[in-house]
This record gives C-alpha cells, sequence and structure tokens, in this order.
C-alpha cells in the first residue's frame, strides 16, 4: 500500500527544505521506500532529495504540466507499499496570482488529494502560533492539514507551549519539532540554494539534521497521517524496445538543470542517454545523435569551461556537419560566443550561436510564460505553443533576430497587458533559449529538435 503527504511551509525560507531532508533520510534508514518530489519548477532542492534518496525527484507543476500531467506523473511515479514525500513551493498557499486554483502547494495537495504536514517557525511565539495554524486551516476548507511540525525553537518546553495551544484550538495534530541549529544551514546564491553537488560536508549535515528528526519528529505518527494512494498503475512502456539513436546530455558541476519527467520521456521515445561534461570531457562521443545541454552555473565555472578548449571546438565542429542540439538557459549561454560572470570576467565559450551572453546584479526574467515559435525561422517547420519558465540573471547580445515569443503567464484578475518578448537563437540544427520546458506537455516542441536527426523523421 502506497501512502504520501506534503510537506508545506507558512513562507519562503520557514525551513521546509531542511526538514524534507531530515525526514526522507529518516524514512530511508527505517528502510522504506521512499519517492521523493517538488511542488513547482525548481531544480536545485530536487538535487538534494536525489542525494538522500538515491531516487531521482519529480517536479508537479500545473502551470507546465497542466493538472492531468501532474496526476498522470504521479500515477507512473508509484510503487507497492511506497512512501512519497512531496516538498511544497514558497508558502502554502502562493502561486501563479492570487487564485486558489494557481499551481500552489495547497492546490497540487488538493488535486493528489494528500494531506499537508504545515511547518511553522516558532521562534518567538507560543500560543499565537495556534491563531496562525487556525487561519491557513480556515483559508481553504476543502484542504486537510493533517498536522504541524514546529521549526526553530528553544526547545521541548517551547514546544509543549505550543502544542498545547494549536491542537486545543485547532484539533490539527502536532507532530514534532526541531531546533534553531546554524549547522543545519543550506547555503544560498543568486537562483537559491546551492546545489547539492557543490555543498561541502553535505553527508554530515544530513546525517545530523535526520538524527534530529528522529529524536523530536514524530515518524510513526507523520506515516498515520499519510493518505492511501491508488494502486500503481503498469509503468510506461518504452516506444522502442532496442534504442536505434543515443542522445547526449551535458551533467557535471556547471549543467544539471534537468527535469527527470523528459529524461523519461526521451527514453520512451526510443533513444538512450549518455552522458557528457563540457567541464572534464575532450569532446563528444562520435555516438551521439543528439545532444541536449540543460540549465546550471556555467557563470560560476567559466574558469573550466574556457579552458576545455577541445570539447568547445569539438561541439561546434559537430554543430556545422548537423548534429541535433537542444540547449536551456545555461546550455543557450555556453552555445554563445562568450559568457561574461558576475565580476566582469569574460571566458570563451563553445562559439556555436553569434551572441555574447552576460551575468547581470537583477532578475531579467521570473516566472511562466507561453511559448510560440514561428515557422518562419529555420528551426521549427510549425506554428508551436508550449508552456516555460524562466528564472535567471543572464541575457544574450545578438544582431540575429530572434526564434520564439514569449507571453508571461499571469493571474487571470491581472487586467493589465501582459509582457511579451522575443528571445532564442538556432545555427543549423541547433536551438536555444532560457525558457524550460516540459516535452510531455507538447511532444511537438521536442521533435523539432528530435525530427533532425537522420533517419529519425520516419519513426516519429
Amino acid at each position: 500500500m502506497a501512502q504520501g503527504f506534503v510537506l508545506a511551509g507558512t513562507h519562503s525560507g520557514v525551513g521546509k527544505t531542511t526538514i524534507t531532508l531530515a525526514l526522507l533520510k529518516a524514512l530511508k534508514e527505517r528502510g522504506h521506500d521512499v519517492q521523493p518530489c517538488k511542488v513547482g519548477p525548481d531544480f536545485i532542492d530536487p538535487q538534494f532529495h536525489r542525494a538522500v534518496t538515491g531516487t531521482p525527484s519529480y517536479n508537479l507543476d500545473s502551470c507546465l504540466m497542466g493538472e492531468e500531467g501532474v496526476k498522470k506523473q504521479l500515477e507512473h511515479l508509484l510503487r507497492k507499499d511506497q512512501v512519497l514525500v512531496v516538498e511544497g513551493v514558497m508558502g502554502l498557499y502562493d502561486g501563479l496570482g492570487s487564485r486558489k486554483e494557481n499551481g500552489s502547494t495547497a492546490w497540487i495537495a488538493r488535486l493528489l488529494k494528500l494531506p499537508v504536514i504545515l511547518i511553522i517557525d516558532g521562534a518567538g511565539m507560543s500560543t499565537s502560533a495556534a491563531a496562525m495554524v487556525k487561519g491557513y486551516q480556515a483559508y481553504d476548507p476543502e484542504l486537510t492539514i493533517g498536522g504541524v511540525i514546529v521549526n526553530r525553537i528553544s526547545g521541548e518546553k517551547h514546544y509543549n507551549l505550543i502544542r498545547s495551544a494549536v491542537e486545543r484550538d485547532t484539533g490539527i495534530p502536532c507532530l514534532g519539532w526541531m531546533a534553531k541549529d546554524q549547522r543545519l544551514h543550506l547555503q544560498s546564491r543568486h537562483l537559491g540554494l546551492i546545489p547539492a553537488t557543490e555543498v561541502d560536508a553535505l553527508k554530515e549535515t544530513l546525517q545530523r539534521a535526520s538524527e534530529a528528526a528522529e529524536q523530536t519528529i514524530d515518524i510513526d505518527g507523520l506515516l498515520e497521517q499519510a493518505a492511501t494512494l491508488p494502486e500503481p498503475l503498469t509503468k510506461m512502456e518504452k516506444d522502442h524496445s532496442d534504442p536505434r539513436f543515443t542522445v547526449g546530455i551535458a551533467r557535471d558541476e556547471a549543467f544539471h538543470f534537468y527535469y527527470p519527467a523528459n529524461l523519461d520521456w526521451l527514453e520512451r521515445q526510443g533513444f538512450q542517454i549518455v552522458e557528457v561534461s563540457p567541464v572534464k570531457d575532450r569532446g563528444l562521443p562520435d555516438s551521439l545523435d543528439a545532444l541536449y545541454l540543460g540549465g546550471g552555473f556555467p557563470e560560476i565555472f567559466g574558469k573550466e569551461l574556457e579552458a576545455n578548449t577541445s570539447f568547445r571546438k569539438d561541439i561546434k565542429d559537430k554543430v556545422q556537419q548537423g548534429l541535433p542540439v537542444y540547449a536551456e538557459c545555461g546550455g543557450f549561454q555556453y552555445l554563445c560566443e562568450t559568457l561574461t560572470d558576475f565580476d566582469g570576467k569574460t571566458w570563451e565559450m563553445a562559439g556555436v550561436f553569434p551572441g555574447k551572453a552576460r551575468m547581470t546584479d537583477r532578475l531579467q526574467r521570473f516566472g511562466y510564460g507561453r511559448i510560440r515559435t514561428s515557422p518562419e525561422n529555420g528551426f521549427f517547420r510549425e506554428a508551436l505553443q508550449i508552456s516555460g519558465h524562466e528564472f535567471h540573471r543572464g541575457v544574450v547580445d545578438t544582431d540575429c533576430p530572434p526564434v520564439i515569443s514569449v507571453t508571461k503567464i499571469q493571474d487571470p484578475f491581472d487586467t493589465s497587458e501582459p509582457l511579451s518578448w522575443k528571445c532564442g537563437l538556432t545555427k543549423h540544427n541547433a536551438f536555444g533559449a532560457f525558457p524550460h520546458v516540459f516535452f510531455e506537455s507538447n511532444p511537438a516542441y521536442a521533435m523539432e529538435w528530435l525530427k533532425k536527426i537522420p533517419g529519425r523523421e520516419e519513426d516519429s
């Protein structure tokens, strides 16, 4: 019997990622088969989930995947006797605009019929915590708040003050607490937490967090509050039992932003996936039929990327020879001529696209957008639409015409004219742009890239 719950915070910064990681590790060490997920488009928190569980963490984002896409994703993740742990995004009710049906943590929990375990910051309060929890409980009566975890408090005596008030006035059980501990703090940079691959002593931090959770959080009580989930479906099968084509993905300290659902989708289309490193490899394998360059932090590793001249030359040569390449955000910047980092240092990049990438001191784009392609640009052969997400401080300066248009998706109650912009470049069979997308939300969008593989057209 599979069961699951959502870990949500009252607001960003309440400590939900630390508590999520602590509980994932504690459940794993108890022998549970744990499947982590993350609400929203974030790439970094799922990397921490995977570091703890050894299992890819999947995003559940109704703004990018659609509500049916979220349900379908969950159906094909579930296994018998599995514990599904979903980490929320921002505050419980925060999402796109001010509607309740806005892709928020609460909306995803309702959509999937999962109870919410609400994480509150108990520092500096006692009985007032009950008023806060009661407000979150009353705001959406259709949402089930199954329990409360109190973070950043001084100790058990403080917790008992909060617990007695919350349980008396809301009827919601308190399931434990975590003390304020700077040793459990995860460092951040300009796009959120520093990725798991760059965090020194991560194992020590996670071990300390899980030991604390075992001591002060009622994990058995937490599992009692979890919802019983439907019987798992048969796993989605690959369209081709013997892969005929190979797709390389850039995976190293500079590039690691990939939705696992996209990689699953590629495998179901009959592709074998091979990892390559623009930082460490001398070049691309000759066996590659296509290349996928995801996002990441190339601006942090500009020196290493520039130093790998053989890889940069090889990718440029292979693109000129017709290799199909799809690049998102950081991967897009890598394919430009140069990349200027936050310190003003300019590094040589692959030089595929005639543009210069640079980092700025503020967010350039942040949020969801509706992407439209134009068949006049030479890469896309038909007009297509797909939802995407941007969150970056980079820009690309170029004299070449952009290849896609993006219109920001906003709250339907917002009557102002939505922002629109154009971006993206193509060269030969390579395409790069800032937005991240889920391939399965419109497979035709991804197929425009994959159909450029010789011999693939007739399979599609």
